[in-house]
């Protein structure tokens, strides 16, 4: 591990240590842990992209894993994500008639 052992502290953290944690066949993960450091590498990156997506319904770039090797990075990049997913879904409802 790259750090002392941080452990999950909200949800969304929760949920990423555990799909990790299955992935990497790794325990325990902390959110400061880097996944390459954990032994993840690019072809893990693309199976954990896609149990991201799905788990949360929230499409994450290829990139996200070598951007964000971090649980507790990866999980402030899905809020992010999220919320620019419901501003566009905002953004794309016809407005109201009077």
């Amino acid at each position: 591990m790259s750090s002392a052992y941080l452990a999950p502290r909200t949800p969304t953290e929760h949920r990423l240590v555990a799909l990790w944690s299955a992935g990497l066949e790794v325990a325990p993960i902390g959110v400061a842990d880097d996944f390459f450091e954990l032994g993840g590498d690019s072809l893990l990156a693309a199976e954990l992209q896609l149990a991201i997506d799905q788990e949360f319904g929230v499409e994450v770039p290829a990139a996200a894993l070598f951007l964000t090797p971090t649980v507790a990075a990866l999980a402030q990049a899905l809020a992010a994500a999220a919320e620019e997913a419901q501003a566009a879904r905002r953004a794309a409802r016809p407005e109201p008639r009077p």
